[in-house]
């Protein structure tokens, strides 16, 4: 499932401060309730964890401890849970490395230049028994240069090639058979620097 939402002059929840440092998100787990940022839960950036099986966020269906990475919250932005969900603020570590190859697990909202270095790259999955949506976007996340997706099942037969610069956003949606978000399977960016 995608969904976007904006909103300008934000000091919470903005580039500037999508860094552990600046980040004003704070620790909460929720039980099942509409929330409504700035009364429930803080704005900021937070990295989203389902502590009980069959959880929803946002009307995302989530197994117990799959992971949503970096979702930005907005000051008066409303969205409901089911069950226990766990608020924690995004830490913007660099995404991990293998052999040159950039590994993402964690379906969610990357920088490039921040967690995911600038660079070509050739895009992958280690299974098709996802679903994959990987929606690059410009700085200022108004438009979309380039979209993949993968359905399940379906056999990815050409490399897809991806350029990737400073302060770009990547936006990645993995889910399962199931239709439950999935943190299974990694996507890989293997470097195409020439």
């Amino acid at each position: 499932m995608q969904f976007t939402i904006s909103v300008k002059g934000n000091a919470g929840a903005n580039a500037a401060n999508r860094n552990t440092e600046n980040n004003a998100a704070s620790y909460k787990v929720l039980k099942s309730q509409n929330i409504m940022v700035g009364r429930d839960i803080d704005q900021g950036y937070y990295d989203i964890k389902a502590l009980d099986s069959e959880a929803e966020f946002f009307g995302d269906k989530m197994h117990e401890n799959a992971v949503l990475h970096a979702r930005p919250f907005y000051l008066n932005a409303k969205m409901s849970i089911k069950r226990k969900i766990e608020f924690k603020p995004s830490e913007f570590e660099k995404a991990g490395k293998k052999n040159q190859k950039i590994i993402m697990k964690d379906p969610g909202h990357y920088v490039v230049g921040a967690e995911i270095q600038a660079g070509n790259y050739v895009l992958s999955r280690t299974t098709d028994k996802i679903r994959v949506f990987f929606d690059i976007k410009d700085e200022t996340e108004t438009e979309s240069l380039q979209t993949i997706q993968w359905e399940i099942d379906e056999k990815v037969t050409k490399p897809i090639d991806i350029e990737l610069k400073k302060g770009y956003n990547v936006y990645i949606d993995k889910t399962g058979k199931d239709g439950y978000i999935s943190n299974d399977g990694d996507l890989i960016l293997e470097s195409n620097n020439e």
